[in-house]
C-alpha cells in the first residue's frame, strides 16, 4: 500500500479470511464499481477461477499475488507474483539430505507435517520435497500428515508421530510445511524428551517461509533450515509490476521470486527481512 501510495495509485484493500464466496463477491464490486487494477490472494486457486474470468469479460486486468494460480487458467490474468512452491519444497528436501549427511546417517525415516493438501501450496511444496528426496533411496518418507498450516494441530500430530514410531527407534526428520509447524514440532519434540540437532540419535527438523519463529529455532540450534518466503518484497514486486502495466510495458505472466535456503550457515543475511 505505502509503495502503491508512493506512485500516486489510490488503493482500497478488502479481506476475505480465506472465505472464497466472499472473496468473489468482492471482486464483482470491484468490477461494478470499475477499479482499475485488481491485486489478488486468492484464498482459493479452484474457486476464484470464475471470478477471473468476469474480470477479465469486464475488462479489469488482475495481478495474482503470492498464491499460485490454477494450471490452465493463465489467460484469466495480467501476472502472477510469488516464489515457486514447488522449487521450495524441492529446496527443503535437499536441505534434509544434507543434514542427514552432515550428521553421518546414510538414509533415515522422514514425516511431513504440511499445510493443506486440498489445493494451492501444500500440493506444489509435497511434489518438490518428494521429487528431491528421490536422490537418496535409503531416506524414506514414512508419513505424510496434514495440519492445515495450523500451530496447535501440527504440534498434537507431531506428538502422535513421536509415539507411533518409537518401538522404530524414532523419527530422524520432520518437515514442519511453515515455521510455525516446524515450532509447534520443536515444542512437541521438547515435551517427549526428543533432543534436536543433525547427529545421530536426534531429530532434524526443517520448515520453510522464513517466519521470524524459524530464525530464532536456526539460531538456537533447535531447527535446521527454512525457506525464503517473504509477503513484503512480494507485495512490493507486485506494484511494480502494476507499475509497468500502467505506462504500457510488457509485464511476465509469471513473476516468480528467488528462494534460498536459510540455515545457520547464512541466518546472519536473511534475520532482517524474515521477520513475518
Amino acid at each position: 500500500t505505502d509503495k502503491a501510495a508512493a506512485h500516486g495509485m489510490q488503493v482500497s484493500t478488502f479481506g476475505s479470511h480465506f472465505d472464497a464466496a466472499l472473496q468473489s463477491q468482492q471482486v464483482d464490486d470491484a468490477i461494478s464499481r470499475r477499479f482499475d487494477m485488481l491485486a489478488i490472494i486468492a484464498g482459493s486457486e479452484q474457486a476464484i477461477v470464475p471470478a477471473l474470468a468476469r474480470a477479465k469479460q469486464g475488462g479489469v486486468p488482475v495481478i495474482l499475488v503470492n498464491s499460485p494460480p490454477r494450471d490452465g487458467s493463465e489467460d484469466l490474468y495480467l501476472s502472477f507474483v510469488g516464489e515457486d512452491h514447488v522449487q521450495l519444497g524441492r529446496l527443503t528436501g535437499k536441505s534434509v539430505l544434507k543434514a542427514l549427511k552432515d550428521g553421518g546417517r546414510e538414509g533415515g525415516k522422514v514425516a511431513l507435517v504440511t499445510g493443506s493438501l486440498q489445493e494451492g501450496v501444500g500440493p506444489r511444496r509435497l511434489a518438490g520435497f518428494r521429487e528431491a528426496i528421490k536422490a537418496n533411496p535409503k531416506v524414506e518418507i514414512v508419513a505424510t500428515e496434514d495440519a492445515k498450516w495450523q500451530t496447535d494441530l501440527s504440534e498434537r500430530i507431531a506428538g502422535q508421530l513421536f509415539a507411533r514410531f518409537a518401538a522404530q527407534g524414532g523419527l530422524d526428520v520432520i518437515y514442519g510445511m511453515a515455521d510455525n509447524q516446524a515450532a509447534a514440532i520443536v515444542q512437541a519434540a521438547k515435551a517427549a524428551s526428543i533432543p534436536l540437532g543433525i547427529e545421530k540419535g536426534k531429530l532434524i527438523v526443517v520448515g520453510s517461509n522464513c517466519l521470524k519463529q524459524g530464525i530464532t529455532a536456526i539460531k538456537a540450534g533447535e531447527q535446521y533450515s527454512t525457506g525464503i518466503q517473504i509477503p513484503s518484497r512480494t507485495g512490493s514486486r507486485a506494484v511494480e509490476l502494476i507499475v509497468d502495466h500502467f505506462n504500457g510495458k510488457q509485464v511476465p505472466r509469471h513473476e516468480f521470486l528467488p528462494v534460498e535456503t536459510v540455515t545457520k550457515a547464512n541466518v546472519d543475511k536473511w534475520e532482517a527481512p524474515c521477520t513475518y
